[in-house]
């Protein structure tokens, strides 16, 4: 998943959203987040 963030929020549509739907029952995770930046700060 690739997000847009802007001054510390997140960039959305006016109908997106991001969720997280658990339909297996609750389990450890391991989370990874890369974070990338084009060098200017917003």
């Amino acid at each position: 998943v690739t997000v847009l963030v802007k001054n510390k929020k997140l960039v959305l549509g006016t109908w997106q959203k991001i969720f997280f739907y658990e339909g297996d029952g609750p389990r450890i995770r391991k989370i990874f987040v890369n974070i990338f930046s084009n060098g200017e700060e917003t």
